[in-house]
């Protein structure tokens, strides 16, 4: 794993939710739980990607996820 590239983002986080840590602890409780699993899920995807050695795009990964839940075109 590249920590090089793991530990700014770390920090940036960290420093993000401690912006954010009142706006987070007065906002519903639904609101609370998706702002970490958001913060969470960032973090898992900046890791998978400093440390695997395949050319695995997460952004095309997950545009096949978001796919699944629009409406086919036209």
């Amino acid at each position: 794993m590249n920590k090089v590239f793991l530990l700014p983002l770390l920090l940036a986080m960290l420093f993000m939710y401690l912006i954010d840590r009142k706006s987070i602890r007065d906002a519903p409780a639904v609101n609370r739980w998706i702002s970490r699993l958001f913060y969470v899920i960032s973090i898992c995807i900046w890791i998978y990607g400093t440390s695997t050695k395949s050319t695995v795009y997460v952004a095309t990964w997950l545009a096949r996820f978001i796919d699944m839940w629009l409406p086919p075109t036209l």
